[in-house]
């Protein structure tokens, strides 16, 4: 299987971020459209490489997600152990506590879960202050992630 890289992805990666972060700082309204571009990318480069690989028999479920957990999970443990270990120093415990059920949460790929239990208004002041907030994107991207797969490969 042949890879080749999309220079034009990288553009529209580049919009993504820069509307997320012109949107954090106040300067536009709908920065959360960058990060639906991102899902959109997403979903475009596994469909290719998911598409490849059945066409070509070498797709397996087992590889598909050992590829997903090599590239993802590392760094989803490397931020939420320093969002702990700040957490430790600068807390307080209810804060604390809070950390911690995003933390397992963010690993386990449901952090878009547990914010929509506890968090009844996303745009609320007090999630400002929930240092893994923005995990919420990525338990969505994992989530399609486990069950497109074995959508795709059945239809």
């Amino acid at each position: 299987m042949i890879r080749v890289y999309r220079t034009d992805i990288d553009g529209l990666r580049a919009l993504a971020v820069i509307s997320v972060i012109l949107f954090h700082l106040g300067y536009i309204t709908n920065g959360y459209l960058g990060v639906d571009v991102f899902f959109v990318i997403s979903g475009f480069l596994i469909t290719g490489i998911v598409y490849r690989e059945v066409e070509e028999n070498k797709f397996t479920l087992f590889k598909f997600y050992e590829r997903r957990i090599r590239r993802i999970i590392p760094l989803v443990i490397f931020s939420t152990s320093i969002a702990f270990v700040l957490g430790l120093v600068f807390m307080l415990p209810d804060d604390l506590e809070n950390l911690c059920q995003s933390i397992v949460a963010s690993n386990f790929s449901a952090n878009n879960i547990l914010m929509k239990i506890t968090s009844a208004d996303y745009w609320a002041v007090k999630n400002d202050y929930k240092p893994l907030m923005h995990t919420w994107s990525l338990g969505i991207e994992e989530q399609f992630y486990i069950l497109y797969p074995i959508i795709f490969t059945f239809l």
